[in-house]
């Protein structure tokens, strides 16, 4: 395990740059661009390591779970976009200049069902971490978990509305980032609360515009 020192602080060289792709995630993820699910193949492999290494098995086993969604969210977007553009898939392998794609809200029907299935499978996986005593921290894992998975899939549909489950999980993610000393991950989730506030304000707006018409 290789360390620097910053500020007199002890950091883990592969945490920091898991931290720095999970930045570069974020910041595609917030213009909406397809690339962003490039690095959702990145940051889940560093993460499995340094989630298994602290006893994180939810978060570990949920970054498995991202690298599969990551390849899917690529996919379900890049033929909305050629779709988008009117482009049959047959004709041409290049994406629309900008590599972005429209935002969708979530249906209301969706709602209830979303937040039963997130607080079951977080209760799920919170009794199977605490029967196996492997975990450090069974319910905020077992919660983190449950609310990523829930936020990957909506993010997957393009719904403005994953922004909400983000903005919830990233302090429990902060405080795990701390408790286990992965310092450089708590101050990465830091950053990830401001933008998921920036990211729900901006992507709500531009799917308003897209549904007036560009009229508010």
């Amino acid at each position: 395990m290789v360390q620097i020192t910053f500020f007199n602080i002890q950091l883990d060289l592969v945490e920091v740059v898991g931290a720095a792709i999970g930045l570069a995630y974020l910041f595609f993820e917030y213009r909406a661009s397809i690339w962003t699910w490039v690095f959702g193949v990145l940051m889940p492999v560093v993460y499995v390591w340094l989630f298994f290494r602290k006893g994180l098995y939810a978060n570990m086993g949920i970054n498995v779970y991202y690298i599969a969604a990551s390849v899917y969210g690529f996919v379900a977007w890049r033929r909305t976009m050629r779709q988008s553009a009117g482009v049959a898939d047959s004709e041409t392998d290049q994406l629309p200049s900008g590599g972005q794609v429209a935002i969708q809200s979530c249906p209301r029907r969706f709602f209830i069902p979303i937040v039963v299935i997130t607080l079951l499978l977080a209760a799920a996986l919170t009794f199977l971490l605490m029967q196996l005593k492997e975990s450090q921290y069974p319910l905020l894992d077992g919660l983190t978990a449950s609310l990523s998975m829930m936020m990957m899939y909506m993010l997957s549909r393009r719904w403005y509305q994953q922004w909400i489950l983000c903005i919830v999980s990233e302090p429990l993610m902060m405080a795990l980032g701390i408790l286990t000393g992965m310092y450089a991950t708590a101050v990465m989730y830091a950053i990830y609360l401001v933008v998921a506030v920036m990211g729900y304000i901006k992507w709500r707006r531009d799917y308003l515009l897209q549904t007036t018409g560009g009229k508010q």
